[in-house]
This record gives structure tokens, C-alpha cells and sequence, in this order.
């Protein structure tokens, strides 16, 4: 179970790196052209998401090894608002007992 739980973590994690990376061009677009505080805090809020994406692709991988129930855990909570991730979360929070520490 924590293989399927894994890859559903890792696609959601993919997304939020897609959306991280469009929010951070776009924001230092838009303050370019701009030069209001707009872009400046859409590039923020793309960089925190980049490295929620980044945790959880972590987390996702460990899960997939099936090493690190900690980090693991952590990934797929960061994942938490998608469909995908809460069926992750759960696949790898019941499968605890086949994780190595």
C-alpha cells in the first residue's frame, strides 16, 4: 500500500511544482511590469508552494522505499488538499509497520 500511496503523492506533488514555478514567473513578471507589491507576493506564495511540492515529492519517494515513516507522513500531509493526496495519506499512514526507521 504505501507504493500506491507513493505515486498518488508524487502526482500531486508534481502539480504543486507546475504551480509553484507558474506562480513565481508570473509574479516576477507582473512586478516588472507592474512594480507593485501584486507580483512580488505572487512570487512568495509561488516559492512556499515550490517547497511544499519539493517536501511532498520527497515524502512521496520515501514512501515508495518504504523508508522514513516520519518524512513520508509529512509529504503526503502537505498533499492534503487534493482528492489524491488525502487517499495517499491514508494509504501510507495505515501501512506503517512495513516502513524501515
Amino acid at each position: 500500500m504505501p507504493l500506491v500511496g507513493g505515486i498518488l503523492v508524487i502526482l500531486v506533488s508534481i502539480g504543486y511544482l507546475v504551480v509553484g514555478a507558474v506562480f513565481v514567473a508570473g509574479g516576477s513578471v507582473w512586478s516588472t511590469i507592474d512594480m507593485d507589491w501584486g507580483g512580488t507576493g505572487l512570487a512568495v506564495c509561488g516559492a512556499i508552494i515550490l517547497i511544499l511540492g519539493v517536501v511532498s515529492l520527497l515524502g512521496g519517494v520515501f514512501a515508495i522505499q518504504r523508508k522514513n515513516f516520519i518524512l513520508a507522513l509529512i509529504g503526503a500531509i502537505f498533499v492534503l488538499p487534493s482528492i489524491l493526496g488525502i487517499i495517499g495519506l491514508i494509504l501510507i499512514a495505515v501501512s506503517r509497520s512495513e516502513f524501515k526507521n
